[in-house]
C-alpha cells in the first residue's frame, strides 16, 4: 500500500493535467471554429471511435490482470495471452471495418443535419481515428503489466501524449484544419503505444509484442469473459442516454443541467474513484489468487480507505460546491438559479458515490475469480430499476427524478451485488465497511461545520473558494495524522503482544 499511497497524488496531478489539456483543446477549437458542423463532425467521429475503444481497452486491462497473477506455467501463460491479444485485435479490425462501412453508407442518417462537406469530413476523421485506435489494445496490455508490477505513474504519464500533441498542433499551427488535428491525434495514440512497449520491454522483456493465434481453452475463456464487461459498459452508456431523454421531456435546459452535473461528478469519478480502484485492483487480484478467504477480507479495508477519501471530498463539495459551480458555469445566459440546480443535483448523485465504490469493488472480486457474468447481470437489472424509478419519479418529483433515480439505482445495485456475493459464499467484513462509512461521514460533517464556522466571505469567488478549501484541507490533514499515529501505535502494540 505504501507504493500506492506515494503514487496516488502524482497520478491525480497528471490526471488533472490531462483533463486541463482536454479542456484547452476544446477552448481553442471553439475559438477557431465556433459552434458549426465542422466541429460537430470532429466530435461525432470521436464518439464513434475513441469513446468506443476506451471501453474495449478497459475490458482488456480488467481481464488481463487476473491472468498475469494466475498460477499457470509462465510459458503457457505468455502464449495464450499473446493469442488473446491477437484475437481481440483481429476482431477489433473486423468490427471497425463494419462500423466504417455502416457509417459511410448511413452518413446521411447518422449526420442528417450536416452539410455535404461536413459529412465527408466526418467520414475522413472517423477512418483516421479508427486506424489509430487499433494500437490501443496493445497499449491496454502494457498498462495492465505496469499496474500489475506497481508502476502506476508511467501509464498515466503516457496518457499525456495524446492529450498534449493535439494542443501543441493547435498552438503551433493556429490555422490548421480538422484533418491536420486528426492526423496528429492519431499519431499521438500510435506513439503512446510504441513508447509504452519500449518501456515495458525494459521493465519486463518476457512479454514482448508478438502475434499468436492458438484458440485453446484459456484464450476462449478470456474472450468469453471479455464480452460481459463490454456489455456492462455499453449498458452504462445506455443508462446515460435514457437519463438524458427523460431530462429532455421536462423542458428547455434540463439536458444541459444534467450534463453539467455529470461533468462535476465526473471529477470525483474519474480523478479519484477510478484512479484509486485501478491502482488497488492488481494488488487485490494477487491477494485473492494467493488466498481467497484472506484476500476477500482485505477488500473491506480497501473499500473503507477509498470511501474515506471519497466521503471527505463529497462533504467538501457540500461545503464549497456552490462556489465551484458558480465559478465553472455562471456566465452568459447560464444564471445563478441554473447553477443552484446543478449544485443540488450534484449533491444527490454525490451521496450515492460511496455505494458506487462498494459496487465497483464487488465487481472486481468477481473479475478476480474469473466471473464477469454476474456484474453484467447486475448492470442490466440496475438499468431496468432506473427506468422504473424514472417513470414513477417523473410523475411524483418531476425533474428531480433524473438524479434521484440513478442515485437510488446505485444504492440498490450495490445492495444487490453484495447479496449475490453472499449467495455465492463470498463474504467480506460488511460491519467494518459500515463502521468506516459512518466514521468517514462523521469526520466529513465536522469538517463541514468548521468550514461554515469560519465562513470566509469575499466578493472574489476564487479567493473565497481557495480559503474555504484550505481550511478543510488542514483539518483533513490533522485528522489523517491522528489516524496514522493511532494505527502505528496499534501495530507496535500488536507486535509486542506477539
Amino acid at each position: 500500500m505504501k507504493k500506492i499511497t506515494l503514487s496516488f497524488p502524482i497520478v491525480i496531478f497528471v490526471s488533472i493535467l490531462i483533463q486541463s489539456f482536454g479542456l484547452l483543446r476544446s477552448l481553442i477549437l471553439a475559438k477557431n471554429f465556433g459552434a458549426n458542423f465542422t466541429l460537430d463532425a470532429f466530435y461525432l467521429a470521436n464518439v464513434f471511435t475513441i469513446s468506443v475503444f476506451s471501453v474495449i481497452g478497459s475490458a482488456v486491462t480488467t481481464i488481463v490482470i487476473p491472468e498475469l497473477n494466475s498460477k499457470i506455467e509462465f510459458s503457457k501463460k505468455r502464449e495464450y495471452i499473446k493469442s488473446y491479444l491477437t484475437t481481440i485485435t483481429l476482431v477489433s479490425v473486423a468490427l471497425s471495418t463494419i462500423l466504417f462501412i455502416v457509417l459511410f453508407l448511413g452518413k446521411n442518417i447518422v449526420a442528417a443535419r450536416f452539410n455535404d462537406n461536413a459529412r465527408l469530413l466526418f467520414i475522413a476523421v472517423t477512418f483516421i481515428l479508427l486506424v489509430s485506435q487499433q494500437f490501443r489494445i496493445q497499449a491496454s496490455f502494457s498498462v495492465s503489466l505496469f499496474q500489475n508490477e506497481g508502476h502506476y505513474i508511467i501509464p498515466r504519464l503516457m496518457d499525456l501524449i495524446p492529450a498534449v500533441i493535439p494542443v501543441a498542433y493547435l498552438i503551433i499551427a493556429p490555422k490548421g484544419g480538422i484533418i491536420g488535428l486528426t492526423v496528429y491525434t492519431a499519431v499521438a495514440y500510435v506513439a503512446e503505444t510504441f513508447i509504452l512497449n519500449l518501456i515495458q520491454y525494459r521493465i519486463d522483456s518476457r512479454y514482448v509484442f508478438g502475434f499468436g493465434l492458438n484458440m485453446n481453452s484459456n484464450v476462449q475463456r478470456m474472450l468469453i469473459s471479455t464480452v460481459p464487461i463490454i456489455i456492462s459498459s455499453a449498458v452504462f452508456q445506455l443508462q446515460v442516454m435514457i437519463s438524458n431523454y427523460f431530462a429532455g421531456t421536462f423542458g428547455k435546459g434540463y439536458i444541459t443541467l444534467l450534463s453539467n452535473t455529470n461533468q462535476v461528478m465526473g471529477i470525483f469519478q474519474s480523478l479519484f474513484v477510478l484512479n484509486l480502484i485501478n491502482m488497488i485492483y492488481p494488488r487485490m487480484v494477487r491477494e485473492i489468487k494467493n488466498n481467497l478467504k484472506d484476500g476477500i477480507q482485505r477488500v473491506s479495508k480497501y473499500i473503507s480507505i477509498t470511501n474515506f477519501v471519497i466521503i471527505i471530498l463529497i462533504w467538501g463539495y457540500i461545503s464549497v460546491g456552490r462556489d465551484l459551480v458558480y465559478l465553472l458555469f455562471v456566465r452568459g445566459r447560464f444564471t445563478t438559479n441554473n447553477a443552484n440546480i446543478v449544485y443540488l443535483f450534484s449533491m444527490v448523485l454525490g451521496l450515492a458515490i460511496p455505494f458506487d465504490v462498494i459496487r465497483n469493488y464487488c465487481y472486481r472480486i468477481y473479475y478476480s475469480i474469473g466471473d464477469t457474468k454476474r456484474p453484467m447481470i447486475n448492470s442490466l437489472q440496475t438499468v431496468i430499476f432506473n427506468i422504473i424509478i424514472l417513470i414513477i419519479g417523473a410523475n411524483v418529483v418531476g425533474p428531480n427524478s433524473i438524479v434521484i433515480a440513478p442515485a437510488l439505482g446505485t444504492i440498490w445495485s450495490c445492495i444487490n451485488i453484495i447479496h449475490k456475493l453472499r449467495k455465492d459464499g463470498v463474504k467480506f467484513r460488511l460491519t467494518q465497511i459500515i463502521i468506516g462509512y459512518i466514521g468517514s461521514n462523521l469526520v466529513g460533517f465536522i469538517m463541514f461545520l468548521i468550514i461554515k464556522f469560519f465562513n470566509i466571505s469575499s466578493n472574489i469567488i476564487i479567493y473565497r473558494l481557495f480559503m474555504n478549501v484550505s481550511i478543510g484541507f488542514i483539518f483533513v490533514c490533522l485528522v489523517s495524522l491522528v489516524i496514522f499515529i493511532f494505527y502505528r501505535v496499534k501495530q507496535k502494540q500488536d507486535k509486542g503482544e506477539n
